[in-house]
């Protein structure tokens, strides 16, 4: 038995080391949102519009990408550039993008929603907020965006690089960064483990990097009378 233990906890401890050294952005402190005066022009995000996640294995060559849909949200115009905005993301519904099984499909998403990842059932909304965005005159990218991005209740500061297209029918914006999962809590941690657990989780955690790909694909269009008209039967029906 001792010998078991033993070497458990030293599989642990090697593939936590093995996990170690990140490539993520890094990830600061919530700071306060952008806010977009009364001579702003304000886009509602589009049906259509995506959160992407690529995560992958430290041991083997699995790789694992799905897609969450962003449900609601606003991005404000003002002179020609971007200033503020936010939007908010459905983690209830994941589609597996894995050229796999079916069944593999519904064991990966059982997975995703769990407690290990993002415990859809205690937090079915994840949300990001731009808090600042800057023009870039040269290079591959149009901006760098900085913002809170809320994932299981927990916020964190985000800047990464981005593509902005406005016109005057609407607002289209991509970007792409790598976050650590272990800033949101997403660690397989639980509550009152027994040590063995404890141990267990630590491995598991190991193969899995700490490292998640994130791409936004956002879009946003003018609010007509009817989009308007819908937000607000939605909002009475919530009532």
């Amino acid at each position: 038995m001792k010998k078991s233990f033993l070497h458990v906890l030293g599989t642990a401890a090697i593939l936590t080391f093995a996990a170690c050294g990140s490539n993520a952005t890094e990830a600061g402190e919530a700071q306060e949102t952008a806010e977009a005066s009364s001579a702003a022009s304000n886009f509602t995000v589009t049906e259509g519009s995506k959160v992407q996640f690529h995560g992958y294995k430290i041991v083997g060559k699995a790789e694992h990408t799905g897609e969450f849909n962003v449900t609601e949200g606003t991005l404000s115009v003002e002179g020609n550039a971007l200033i503020a905005g936010s939007f908010t993301i459905d983690m209830t519904n994941i589609n597996i993008l894995d050229e796999r099984a079916d069944e593999y499909k519904q064991m990966l998403l059982g997975h995703f929603a769990s407690d290990d990842f993002f415990r859809v059932e205690v937090f079915p909304t994840s949300k990001f907020e731009i808090t600042n965005v800057v023009a870039k005159a040269e290079g591959d990218y149009t901006h760098e965006i900085s913002g809170n991005l809320t994932i299981r209740d927990s916020v964190k500061n985000i800047t990464f690089p981005a593509n902005v297209s406005i016109s005057e029918e609407g607002v289209t914006a991509t970007g792409k960064t790598t976050i650590n999962r272990l800033d949101w809590g997403i660690n397989y941690d639980k509550e009152k483990m027994s040590l063995s657990d404890e141990l267990k989780a630590k491995a598991k955690n190991g193969l899995v990097s700490e490292d998640v790909d994130i791409e936004f694909n956002i879009s946003a269009r003018v609010a007509t009378e009817a989009t308007a008209e819908e937000t607000t039967e939605e909002s009475a029906s919530e009532e």
